[in-house]
């Protein structure tokens, strides 16, 4: 086995509702991770009360259904919402609307966090939401309510700007976020190593492979960051160039032992499921000299 992929820790695979997630690359299909109701996302018609467009939101979860079971992959929904109204209203329509496990996403705000929490306890759906995410940053009062409704499943972002460049920094600020979450009661742990631009992407995918050999946790990053910050891309590279940017920046952590990616919006989906599907069918080749075989479902056995 390549030695990107020997860990001293035993991996952790989590299971999250229908969602099985990390473990060694290659056994367990990678789990992308879609954005909805970002700014300027077409299927908001208002992002402050949270009202959207049915019938294109339908479609596109239909469509993020059909690429789950076509490739084997598995899928978590970033649900990004920017007031408390917003984030109430899209969980409550998705606890219904879909299975897919729900990350809350209130873009760094404390209150839009809370009430996504307590949105979920109020749903019944607490045991399938990740609140995304707990960082060095985050207030006391978003980790009190994780104490105080029972929340389970955390997305860790260790990533400040005292780890912009250093793995060693971030494994650090990881120590600190693990410590804090689980005296809260958080048992299902995942951690993003954060990607800012191109050159933190590379980072960060070192940083994965120091996080699955320390703790043995579910690692990934966002590594669309790494496109959308990109300034010169089109204008260098012309408006065509986009949409292997983005596939080749999603592949990148996954070929490299990432568990999870958050990938950015949905509508890319139709482009970056298939190319990691041919990674994790790739990757489960190098298990064939020890004869394991990855469980069904996976991209192994979908995509020939």
């Amino acid at each position: 086995m390549p030695i990107v992929f020997e860990y001293s820790t035993e991996q952790s695979t989590l299971r999250i509702r229908n969602v099985r997630i990390g473990g060694i690359p290659g056994k367990i299909p990678t789990v992308l991770i879609p954005s909805l109701f970002y700014t300027s996302d077409k299927h908001v018609r208002d992002p402050k009360m949270g009202n959207l467009d049915v019938t294109q939101t339908e479609a596109t979860l239909a469509m993020l259904t059909d690429l789950t079971e076509r490739t084997g992959l598995s899928t978590m929904l970033d649900i990004i919402g920017t007031t408390p109204e917003a984030m109430d209203r899209y969980l409550r329509y998705l606890a219904d609307a879909t299975e897919f496990p729900l990350l809350i996403d209130g873009s760094d705000s404390t209150e839009v966090n809370v009430a996504g929490i307590e949105t979920a306890k109020d749903a019944g759906i607490l045991d399938r939401v990740i609140i995304n995410s707990l960082t060095p940053s985050t207030e006391q009062i978003l980790y009190d309510s994780i104490h105080d409704t029972g929340l389970r499943n955390a997305l860790l972002l260790t990533f400040d700007t005292s780890a912009l460049v250093s793995s060693n920094k971030r494994v650090e600020l990881a120590d600190q976020l693990i410590n804090k979450s689980r005296s809260v009661g958080v048992k299902n742990i995942l951690i993003d190593a954060g990607v800012l631009d191109i050159p933190t992407l590379g980072i960060a995918c070192k940083t994965q492979h120091l996080l699955k050999t320390k703790y043995g946790y579910p690692v990934g990053s966002g590594a669309h960051n790494a496109v959308s910050t990109w300034k010169g891309l089109i204008p260098k590279f012309g408006q065509r160039a986009k949409e292997p940017a983005l596939v080749g920046a999603n592949l990148m952590p996954v070929v490299l032992g990432a568990d999870f990616v958050l990938m950015g919006p949905a509508k890319h989906a139709p482009i970056v499921y298939p190319i990691v599907a041919m990674a994790d069918a790739a990757l489960s080749g190098i298990h064939m000299e020890t004869r394991e075989r990855p469980e069904k479902p996976h991209p192994r056995y979908m995509i020939s």
